[in-house]
């Protein structure tokens, strides 16, 4: 028997017994709920509570199971989709069924052309009008759909569906993924020993006492690299690949174009790659073969695996003459300075940059915090499958939603939570007044899932979560007349039973409040008569904040 699928059906199980109140469910339907957000964690490398806000199976999902959105830099929208099958028959590997590419490749289709007409369930039609609402504003999509099983890639007929139908198409990408690649990423590294071949003449020099090699090697040399150790090059990088957008689309072309490939090395960046010794032949004049111990990419790794991913499904052409820039630096077990590298290289990206924050000063504070109230805080990823830990990512959004005023953004502005807006958000928050957020985004995002009964509530619900959170956050310190600022280990356990005891009452007036402000903004009162699209657009804007949140005029006499 596989073992790989062992340990992943083991995960499997320790995940519902440890979270009985998340799997309520049959056994059959836990079971893929499970797998589906285990999968969604490794491929999105988020900690499994963070997976439950992308969930979106069930009947009428649209044909997936989950959906993950970010609104990119330059009006470019980055949408990750997937569909999960799971066999409880470990001995069995059979392919991802070719129908269900099928469906797939129907589901890109329609879930992308605002126009289109598509029947769905609550979770995944929320989903799509968001991506509609966007791409209406202008946004370019970027579609990555990951077919998750336990199981073998489908067969040349699914195939034919993805190219037939995207061949030619470069916003859009078919990634397997399955439990072999899930143990890769929850199976901790080991060290990476290994050596490069340098192409041509390099540069070796000391300065401010580390060691720099600045050479160039043959794109191959990538692709062999990450054959060999995948994503394990990136533990020390910032390593969420969105799969295809531009700046990608832009590398493969370059890649596959006859004339353009030669100048290769001319048009990217380059590598970034640190090590704690290297060694190589100095008295050699060229073609340098370099030793490298514990290597790691702390820049470049989306260029690498976009590398990877063209030579390996372009096996019959010749990459051999194609080069890229590659800096080596020797760092011994210097983590702050490899810290510092990877931050200064990979900050004008848009990318998670959780991991670069994890150590600072504001995060392990917050774990030394919060632990003293009784609760954990995870400021770095980890493979663990308790639900009720706060990871560092839910702490932002919420901190973000609540205290600073910034809903909109903590929806739809995630890969810079850890960026631009990391000071605003840790900065002077203590871990009572995180806890806090906390509890209150989460009990906002649970209401966010049930009917209320009432059309124009309902309506509402799907895209309440971080405008119902600051809602229910002012309402909570005006109800205990005290500041935000004020909060802290002596008042904590006061506050927090006070928001148990009475966050019916406040998500109830809260509600009434919201219902009232789109009323106005509107100027309609039947809001369960607006297309699903512009109520999600209102929630991008900031004008819903300015005119009636923060306006004390308005809320201090609608209240």
């Amino acid at each position: 028997m596989d073992i790989a699928k062992q340990i992943v059906d083991q995960r499997i199980l320790g995940l519902i017994k440890e979270n009985p109140g998340i799997f309520t469910e049959s056994e059959e339907k836990n079971i893929s709920k499970a797998f589906l957000m285990l999968g969604v964690s490794a491929y999105l490398d988020l900690d499994i509570p963070d997976t439950l806000q992308y969930i979106t199976e069930g009947r009428n999902d649209g044909g997936f199971d989950a959906a993950y959105i970010v609104d990119g830099a330059d009006m470019q929208l980055n949408v990750i989709l997937f569909q999960s099958k799971y066999t409880r028959n470990l001995d069995n590997d059979t392919n991802f069924p070719a129908n269900a590419v099928e469906k797939a490749v129907n589901t890109v289709k329609c879930v992308f052309d605002p126009s289109a007409h598509i029947v769905l369930n609550e979770q995944s039609q929320t989903k799509v009008n968001e991506i509609r609402s966007l791409i209406l504003d202008g946004h370019i999509p970027y579609v990555t759909f990951v077919m998750l099983n336990n199981g073998l890639k489908w067969d040349e007929t699914g195939d034919s569906y993805i190219k037939n139908t995207f061949g030619n198409q470069p916003q859009v990408k078919f990634v397997h993924y399955n439990h072999t690649d899930i143990v890769k990423y929850v199976t901790s590294p080991k060290k990476i020993n290994t050596q490069l071949t340098l192409s041509g003449a390099a540069i070796q020099e000391n300065f401010n006492y580390k060691r720099v090699i600045l050479g160039k090697i043959p794109v191959t040399e990538v692709f062999s690299l990450f054959e060999q150790y995948g994503d394990s090059l990136l533990e020390k990088n910032i390593r969420r690949y969105l799969g295809k957008n531009a700046v990608n689309n832009g590398i493969v072309e370059t890649l596959l174009d006859a004339q353009k490939k030669q100048n290769f090395f001319f048009y990217n960046n380059g590598l970034t790659l640190v090590c704690e010794k290297f060694a190589y032949n100095g008295l050699q004049q060229s073609n340098w073969i370099v030793k490298l111990d514990s290597l790691q990419i702390i820049n470049g790794g989306q260029t690498c695996k976009t590398i990877y991913q063209t030579i390996k499904e372009n096996p019959a052409l010749d990459f051999s003459q194609i080069f890229v820039l590659v800096r080596i630096y020797e760092l011994s077990d210097d983590e702050q300075t490899i810290r510092d590298i990877t931050y200064a290289t990979n900050s004008q990206n848009p990318v998670d940059l959780r991991d670069l924050k994890a150590n600072d000063e504001k995060q392990t504070l917050l774990e030394k915090g919060a632990a003293e109230l009784g609760f954990t805080y995870r400021r770095k990823r980890d493979y663990s499958t308790a639900i009720n830990a706060i990871p560092s990512t839910v702490a932002a959004e919420s901190i973000l939603s609540v205290w600073r005023n910034k809903p909109h953004i903590a929806r739809y502005r995630k890969n810079d939570l850890f960026g631009s807006y990391f000071n605003e958000i840790f900065g002077n928050v203590n871990a009572a007044q995180m806890i806090v957020a906390v509890q209150i985004f989460r009990y906002c995002d649970a209401v966010r899932k049930h009917h209320s009964g009432e059309p124009n509530r309902d309506a509402i619900r799907p895209f309440e979560t971080h405008f119902m959170s600051n809602i229910v956050g002012k309402l909570l310190l005006e109800q205990k007349q005290i500041e935000y600022k004020n909060i802290d280990h002596k008042n904590f356990y006061d506050i927090l039973s006070f928001f148990d005891e009475n966050k019916q009452n406040l998500i109830t007036l809260g509600e009434t409040l919201l219902y009232k402000m789109l009323s106005e903004y509107f100027q309609k009162e039947a809001i369960n008569e607006l297309d699903g699209r512009t109520i999600a657009t209102a929630f991008r804007r900031y004008d819903l904040l300015e005119r009636y949140i923060t306006n004390p005029t308005w809320w201090n006499s609608h209240k």
